[in-house]
């Protein structure tokens, strides 16, 4: 086994789950895969791509200079950004980088990130070019100094309707500014996401010994080409809930069918396997795994959402070290991506940085499993039916809602209908959702049932040991009504909860 091996398992103890969780939520319990009988496994003919591979693996043992993997890595990346068409959905090609704090479209966000080093050295910026954000990158790092000398540190300032939220992480300083009513801890989740996506690209172990050799050093030159990453992640917490949840959508099929999938992926698995994921349109469909590993829901949308910031992961097999910083934050996972189709999406994690071949064999094997078993049919007309719709679960006055499985950190959420078509009523009810969980995990008095009624809806959240539910109701009804609606919808849950979430994942070793 390779030192990274043994440096991942000395960080993740041996342990049944499948997707673990910090507050010790256990997920994904182990089912014993099938044989699935294949043709034989086929090695693709990609040249280029085994000269890019080599490339992307050569390391500096001069720990004066950058990473070279991570170096690499960034022009690859950069490289990629440059040839994908900026029109194509999913590119963050920094849309917002010719904003000024002078001009009035900088100052009409409603919620704005910045990442600087200590030295004050501007890192990145959700709008605008950080060249041109130095002094106020200047100012920023002045007030934290400051509180710093004494001994102390700021957390939190509030002005006016505007939320000031700080976040020191060894050489780096982030910033949220936000007047979108978001709470404080809402915004260091999404704080300490961003910092995540940072250690996703460098490690822990690379960024500390940066600033330890260069304490001004300007880390741009390792990030550039990656704000792509970062762009993609600030406007997904404006999007989806798994983030602000702490858990990962699913893709909705029939157990059978998925066991068949997770039974391919099973078969054969190479030895350096860490994980093997299957991603549908940014949805689980099933992954598999060592018996001793286990997958934080954090490092899950950190893979997902490299995936889904360029449409140019669809068109070559990508070979790339990342970091999984819940998983192991100082050393690299060697990470192959390939689309098996239009939406399916494959990623294998391996201790091997010599593995690129093996991988892309292995990967053959499971396209032909996929279409002897008729898994990839199957999975098509699963991805055209989702989302599901509000009208499958037959709850009068029942508009929408969010259930979490807390066991399995999964969830699940039909599509978004009237009266949520607009952007700025599908924010609203994000809030809505926000609120109800803050007040339900409130350190003090927590809520186990909360219901809030206003002029455009009525948001009720219950929690129980197992699960967590959010939902949105007509503004005139009940709560004696509303009670009723969530019995109803937990009812339906129950009947279709083995298709919708993830319950076993296939293990190895």
């Amino acid at each position: 086994m390779s030192n990274d091996a043994v440096e991942a398992e000395r960080m993740h103890p041996e342990g049944p789950l499948g997707l673990s969780a910090a507050d010790g939520e256990s997920p994904f319990t182990s089912q014993s895969p099938s044989p699935v009988p294949s043709e034989g496994p086929c090695v693709a003919e990609l040249a280029p791509a085994l000269d890019s591979a080599k490339a992307l693996l050569v390391r500096s043992d001069n720990h004066t200079q950058p990473d070279l993997i991570a170096e690499t890595r960034r022009k690859s990346f950069q490289k990629q950004k440059n040839v994908v068409s900026p029109t194509q959905a999913g590119d963050s090609l920094r849309r917002y980088g010719d904003e000024v704090p002078t001009s009035s479209r900088w100052t009409q966000h409603k919620k704005h990130f910045f990442i600087l080093s200590s030295a004050g050295k501007p890192i990145y910026s959700r709008y605008g070019d950080e060249a041109k954000l130095s002094s106020f990158m200047g100012l920023i790092q002045a007030i934290l100094s400051f509180f710093a000398s004494d001994d102390d540190s700021i957390r939190c300032l509030n002005a006016g309707s505007h939320k000031f939220v700080f976040s020191m992480k060894g050489p780096l300083y982030l910033v949220a500014v936000s007047s979108t009513g978001e709470s404080e801890p809402q915004l260091r989740q999404q704080l300490e996401c961003l910092y995540a996506q940072i250690l996703f690209v460098l490690t822990g172990a690379a960024l500390t010994r940066i600033f330890e050799t260069r304490g001004n050093y300007d880390l741009r030159n390792l990030l550039s080409g990656t704000e792509m990453f970062l762009d993609h992640l600030s406007g997904a917490f404006q999007r989806g809930s798994g983030y602000f949840l702490g858990a990962i959508p699913c893709l909705r099929m029939s157990s059978r069918l998925r066991q068949k999938i997770g039974n391919v992926l099973a078969t054969g698995t190479p030895k350096s396997l860490v994980f093997g994921i299957l991603i549908a349109r940014d949805k689980l469909v099933t992954l598999v795994r060592p018996k001793r590993y286990s997958l934080h829901p954090t490092d899950l949308h950190l893979v997902m959402n490299m995936i889904s910031s360029s449409s140019g992961f669809r068109s070559v097999e990508t070979w790339t070290p990342v970091c999984l910083p819940q998983f192991n934050n100082r050393a690299f996972l060697h990470t192959y991506v390939c689309f098996l189709g239009t939406d399916l999406c494959l990623v294998l994690a391996s201790t091997d940085k010599d593995a690129f071949f093996e991988m892309s064999e292995y990967k053959q094997q499971i396209s032909q499993g996929l279409e002897i078993t008729g898994c990839v049919e199957a999975i098509d007309d699963a991805v055209r039916a989702d989302p599901y719709s509000i009208v499958e679960v037959e709850v009068p006055s029942l508009r929408h809602f969010i259930y979490k499985s807390t066991t399995l950190v999964q969830y699940t959420e039909p599509s978004l209908s009237a009266p949520y078509t607009r952007k700025e009523d599908r924010r609203r009810l994000l809030r809505a959702y926000q609120y109800a969980l803050e007040r339900m995990h409130a350190r003090e008095n927590p809520a186990r049932v909360i219901f809030h009624a206003t002029p455009t809806e009525a948001v009720m959240s219950y929690s129980t040991p197992t699960h967590e539910i959010y939902a949105s109701f007509s503004p005139l009804v009940s709560k004696a009504a509303a009670m009723e609606g969530i019995a109803g919808l937990q009812k339906w849950i129950k009947r279709e909860e083995s298709s919708i979430f993830v319950p076993s994942a296939p293990v190895f070793w």
